[in-house]
């Protein structure tokens, strides 16, 4: 199939492959460059913690998502003890 790419740099995905994927309105799509080829699959929709590792194939390295909000706090933490001591 063919579609034509916008000059935003958007493009229609057709009805047929919409259909075929169950992708609707509001629905996530994942682009997966492989082997110089770019595939398109669905994402899931559900909570963060219902698609926790659900697109583990494709990442470099693997997080659980407990360990990744565990680091966002303390970095965070970090963050706002070094702003509050060099206030001081």
């Amino acid at each position: 199939m063919y579609a034509k790419v916008s000059k935003k740099g958007q493009v229609t995905i057709p009805k047929a492959i919409r259909k075929k994927l169950n992708i609707g309105q509001d629905s996530a799509v994942l682009f997966v460059i492989e082997n110089g080829e770019v595939k398109l699959k669905d994402v899931p929709s559900g909570s963060p913690e219902e698609l926790a590792g659900s697109l583990r194939e494709y990442a470099e390295t693997y997080e659980p998502l407990d360990e990744i909000r565990l680091k966002i706090q303390e970095d965070l933490a970090k963050e706002i003890n070094k702003e509050h001591d060099n206030g001081s």
